[in-house]
């Protein structure tokens, strides 16, 4: 398995907003709901990596297509929720131009391995996004949450399958 990169706690100058939202205290609800963003963004980044690696003629190149839109979504909808909550989710963690994701696969990777790494990374997310949810007070965040839980689900599924 490899290593997961982690998000910057400390903001950087990227991390000015104009909007001058707040930054949540690190046992907030709103902060694992941040765990679940900053981990969907490093998702994202594997799958595109993924999605590079595999050729559009094969099954698992179009379902890493859905998979990349689905997370673009998922991150979308959480950064409105913290909008929502009045949180800047760039206040504590790096934007995506931050980021440096490792090179997973130098080679050319099989289907086999593209599809156990990236089941890994659904796995952690998962298990960030429970223990995310377990935190929530907030309706709405908890509506978002269990949205990515119920896709992560599906896309985990979806690549056992093939």
């Amino acid at each position: 398995m490899q290593p997961r990169r982690t998000a910057c706690q400390e903001p950087g100058p990227w991390a000015w907003n104009p909007i001058h939202m707040s930054r949540p205290p690190p046992d907030d609800p709103t902060a694992a709901l941040n765990q679940v963003l900053s981990e969907v963004i490093d998702v994202v980044q594997d799958v595109k990596q993924a999605h590079r690696k595999i050729p559009e003629t094969q099954t698992l190149h179009a379902e890493l297509d859905r998979l990349v839109s689905d997370l673009r979504i998922w991150a979308q909808l959480l950064i409105e929720q913290d909008e929502a909550l009045g949180v800047s989710p760039l206040a504590s963690m790096p934007s995506v131009v931050g980021r440096s994701p490792a090179n997973l696969w130098p080679g050319s990777p099989s289907d086999g391995e593209v599809r156990r790494v990236i089941g890994e990374h659904l796995d952690m997310l998962e298990q960030r996004v429970a223990a995310a949810l377990k935190a929530q007070d907030d309706g709405r965040s908890r509506a978002a949450l269990a949205e990515v839980e119920r896709g992560l689900i599906a896309h985990r599924r979806a690549l056992s399958e093939h």
